[in-house]
């Protein structure tokens, strides 16, 4: 099972990653959860200190598979370690082909580049 420990490594090193970007972390938590929109799952995202973090748990008083979970996201988080978080309380798997789309999905939107007539 060695590869299960390097995963779990790489999953922590994701939810380090910082950034000197400047955009509200917040709202592109709140815009990945809109998109990744993890089952039967209530989520509250708040201002962490310093990595993205996620706790999670079984929502008692509801049907057995209804969860609750705590997105922690600090002010210098990366677009990616934000992803990561939140695409992880989808399913538990990591898939590193949907952190790619929703890194891109959420990306910012830049104006389209004229070039000169050939």
């Amino acid at each position: 099972m060695p590869r299960i420990e390097i995963e779990r490594i790489e999953q922590a090193e994701d939810l380090a990653e910082r950034s000197t970007e400047s955009f509200d972390r917040i709202a592109f938590a709140e815009r990945a959860l809109e998109l990744v929109r993890p089952p039967r799952t209530t989520v509250a995202i708040c201002e962490g200190a310093r990595q993205v973090k996620v706790v999670a748990g079984r929502q008692w008083g509801k049907e057995p598979d209804a969860r609750w979970a705590v997105v922690s996201v600090p002010r210098d988080a990366s677009r990616r370690a934000i992803a990561a978080a939140v695409l992880a309380l989808h399913d538990g798997r990591r898939r590193p082909w949907a952190l790619d789309v929703l890194v891109s999905a959420l990306a910012p939107s830049h104006p389209a580049r004229v070039s000169g007539a050939a």
